[in-house]
Parts: structure tokens; sequence; C-alpha cells
């Protein structure tokens, strides 16, 4: 195997970064929903970066920067990156790659002049890599799908609207109470997850 190379994202690695992108969609609970193009950050600062090997791509990251504090980060006390893209293919696991595109994604965003980045998932393998990293955990929170109650099924209703789910997010404490209280879908793929978010400075 020939050395993994992490470079920037070029316009003709879309087709490719396509295919990673929805092996990675299948083997995580890292991601909401499947994807069919690119995701482009029109009017932001980002970084773009994949892992080479032999020719092809065999991991990626993406990051959007806020413009504003508190824009899409939790944290609000100085403008973040968004780690919205993040993964390597499966039978390149033992070759430390995560941790360099890590790396790397630090090393552009101090070349924009940024000192941090956030990373959020519900994947519990990714909250284990993270965690071993060291990463400091900033926020946990549930996601989940649950069944509309009646009176939102009535009242939407009446206007042509039918809904097949409601999808919510809620913090931890109050979690319990809402499991109790709401019809929770817990069948996969639409059980819910414990989405953790980890904070690096640099």
């Amino acid at each position: 195997m020939s050395d993994i190379v992490i470079r920037p994202y070029r316009p003709e690695d879309e087709s490719e970064w396509m295919k990673v992108h929805a092996q990675l969609l299948m083997i995580s609970h890292a991601w909401n929903y499947a994807i069919q193009e690119r995701p482009r950050y029109d009017g932001y600062q980002s970084t773009l970066l994949v892992a080479e090997c032999d020719g092809r791509i065999v991991g990626l990251t993406d990051v959007q920067y806020e413009n504003e504090p508190g824009e899409l980060c939790l944290l609000d006390d100085s403008r973040g990156g968004y780690v919205l893209e993040f993964g390597r293919l499966p039978e390149f696991s033992g070759h430390n790659l995560g941790q360099r595109l890590i790396e790397s994604t630090a090393e552009d965003a101090r070349r924009q002049g940024f000192n941090r980045l956030e990373y959020w998932t519900q994947d519990r393998k990714a909250q284990r890599f993270y965690a071993r990293l060291g990463m400091t955990v900033i926020g946990r929170h549930y996601r989940f799908r649950m069944k509309a109650p009646q009176s939102v099924e009535t009242d939407l209703g009446s206007a042509g609207i039918g809904i097949e789910y409601i999808y919510g997010v809620c913090s931890t404490e109050d979690w319990p109470r809402i499991r109790r209280e709401y019809d929770i879908i817990t069948r996969p793929p639409l059980e819910p997850h414990l989405c953790i978010g980890y904070e690096i400075r640099f």
C-alpha cells in the first residue's frame, strides 16, 4: 500500500467523494440523512480535505467556519469551526488516519485565523475515538423520532398536511420524561441516539 496523503479537496473529486460518503453513511450513525450532491458552503470559510491512497479517496473531512460566534457552534466565546463531514473507509483502520485528518484540519483552521473546532456525533464508535484523543466534551443531547400527538395531527391535518413522524432533540435531563410521555420510535433505523459534542482548541 502506498502512503496516505491528506490534501485539499478538488472539484474533480466530487464523484468519488460522494461514493466514499455513501459508504461511510452505511456503517455509521453519524448522519441523519443521505445526500445526493456534495454540500456547498457558500458565504463561509471552510476546510475541505481528503485522504488519498493509491489515487483513490479513502477519507474526508469538511469544516464550515462561523461568520459570527454561536452561529453554528454551541460555544460562542469566539468564532469556531463546525465539522460537518468526517470519516475514513473501514479497511483503512490502523493507519492513524482519523487523527491525521483532525491534525491537518486544525492546521488549516489556524491558517485561516481560527483556534477551535467542534465535533458532534451520535455514533458510538466515533464517540469512543474522540474520547481516546482526549477531546473536551462540551454538550450532550438526544436525537429521536416520535409519532405526532393527536392534537398536532388534527391541527396540521385540517390544513392538508400529513405527518409521518416528528424529528426531535432534547436535553439529557429531559429525555426520561419525554420518553415516558411521548410515542418515541425505537426500531432501527429510526431509533434514538445520544449525540455528544467535543471540542479541540489550538
